[in-house]
């Protein structure tokens, strides 16, 4: 990148850091809510961040991979925590799936930014692919199944979803590659366990409105999974 463009992605990033501190600096002196302040400061963060990383020659010259990670976790663990923090006693249980939403929205976007710029030094998870994809999968499960049974259903969904969707790009960024029997079968599988979740939640009477959606989620995770490691054409 030549001339007086050269600079335009550090240019982005400090705007961003700036405008993003401002704002959470701000937000909290006046309003004292950590948990909205600090996911909008993330909100205006990430597009200058995004851009930085696109329009960048050597993005990790921009945004080191290790450093990025990092802060994202951190920044994930404050959100996550102030959100429980802040849950009244009787409903801290059922706060939990929106705690992990939150702190997986922050954490995610840099963990694949690290999982695609980062060297083989920098690359922390020590699983293979699949086991990555494996792992992220019974993670899905498990928020899904808290998340009706304890509550919280529409966060869990979501968090679920993505962990799925996170496990899945991981693995087949990292070399991973299904059979498109495979995939199919796992879209259909998808299909029918949600067909499953719903009609067993409308069996249930209570709390349909969650059911139904835990039960498109589990439709949906699959499908899109299908679609986003479907071979590149030359």
């Amino acid at each position: 990148m030549d001339g007086p463009n050269r600079h335009v992605p550090e240019f982005a990033l400090v705007t961003g850091a700036f405008l993003s501190l401002s704002f959470l600096v701000a937000a909290v002196a006046l309003t004292g809510d950590i948990v909205r302040s600090l996911l909008t400061a993330v909100v205006i963060c990430y597009p200058f961040a995004a851009y930085a990383v696109t329009h960048s020659d050597d993005p990790t010259g921009v945004l080191p991979p290790r450093v990025t990670s990092v802060a994202a976790v951190v920044v994930g663990c404050v959100l996550a925590g102030s959100v429980l923090l802040a849950a009244p006693a009787g409903e801290l249980a059922s706060e939990l799936p929106y705690a992990l939403l939150l702190g997986a929205g922050v954490v995610l976007p840099p963990a694949a930014y690290h999982a695609r710029y980062g060297t083989r030094e920098e690359r922390l998870n020590p699983l293979s692919p699949v086991a990555t994809a494996a792992l992220a999968a019974i993670v899905a499960v498990t928020v899904l199944a808290y998340g009706l049974l304890v509550g919280g259903a529409v966060f869990a969904a979501a968090t679920a979803l993505l962990a799925v969707l996170a496990g899945g790009v991981y693995a087949r960024a990292r070399g991973a590659r299904l059979s498109v029997r495979t995939r199919r079968r796992f879209v259909a599988g998808g299909a029918v366990a949600g067909v499953g979740v719903a009609l067993v939640g409308l069996a249930r009477g209570s709390a349909r409105a969650s059911w139904v959606l835990v039960g498109l989620c589990v439709v949906a995770a699959p499908t899109l999974f299908y679609a986003l490691t479907a071979p590149e054409r030359a």
